[in-house]
């Protein structure tokens, strides 16, 4: 058999790209997304990763993992890298100023450098927003509902069980990754990254700090009226996009 006829009989690995505004749920996208794959590939085909560049997948480790499923904030270049890589992504949103204070709140940045990483995440997301790629909004608890699994997987042209489906939804619900969050320590030295009181687990992208109260508008009587008009008026083109209420504190 010729090489281009083994080429022609090798499926194409699939790659998949989750981007989020931080706190929108999108570690949960990451690893349904991840589950998926590995359900219909096995766990040693799929290679999971966190990725802020075109170079961070273009340069991946040759290996058996054919199949690449990265997390990603931020990155307002990944459309055309998506086509050049021929990947499917997804993206998730949130009210960015609930976004703002839940980093505050989860990794005790300052408020003007939230903002400021949070302003990021928005230029990306509506990137990839105008490039057609699909969006999960985090008001409608999307991560509670387990049709979403199914959904994704549709989209990804995934096969998947119903009893699989149930299953993934299940060790990624609120109080599983609660538990598992809390427990983090058992964890091989191997899955473990960052750095002081700050971990995570390399391979679900899971931290010690998830998960926040979710609780959606906290913004208005959290941050203070300075805080809530300025990350309104920085945010404005993102609420905009995505039918936020832009009016600021009411007066």
């Amino acid at each position: 058999m010729s090489a281009s006829s083994d080429e022609a009989a090798t499926p194409a690995p699939w790659r998949v790209i989750t981007l989020g505004i931080h706190g929108s749920a999108s570690t949960w996208v990451f690893n349904v997304a991840r589950e998926l794959l590995v359900a219909r590939f096995g766990a040693a085909s799929v290679h999971p990763c966190h990725a802020l560049r075109a170079d961070d997948l273009r340069n991946l480790p040759a290996g058996p993992a054919r199949h690449v499923v990265a997390k990603t904030h931020g990155w307002p270049t990944l459309p055309a890298f998506a086509a050049e890589w021929q990947a499917r992504a997804i993206i998730s949103v949130r009210d960015p100023r609930d976004a703002v204070l839940s980093v505050m709140q989860r990794f005790g940045e300052p408020f003007e450098r939230s903002l400021q990483g949070i302003a990021q995440d928005c230029r990306a997301v509506l990137a990839c927003a105008g490039a057609g790629f699909p969006a999960l909004r985090y008001e409608d608890r999307f991560f509670e509902q387990p049709a979403t699994v199914g959904a994704i997987a549709a989209y990804l042209r995934l096969p998947v069980e119903p009893s699989t489906a149930a299953a993934i939804f299940m060790t990624y619900s609120t109080d599983a990754v609660r538990r598992f969050a809390a427990g983090m320590g058992g964890l091989p030295p191997e899955r473990l990254d960052g750095q002081g009181s700050f971990r995570f687990d390399r391979l679900t992208q899971i931290t010690n700090t998830h998960i926040g109260d979710g609780r959606v508008g906290k913004w208005r009587d959290q941050l203070d009226p300075r805080q809530q008009a300025l990350a309104t008026t920085v945010l404005r083109p993102f609420l905009a996009r995505f039918g936020y209420d832009a009016g600021g504190p009411p007066g």
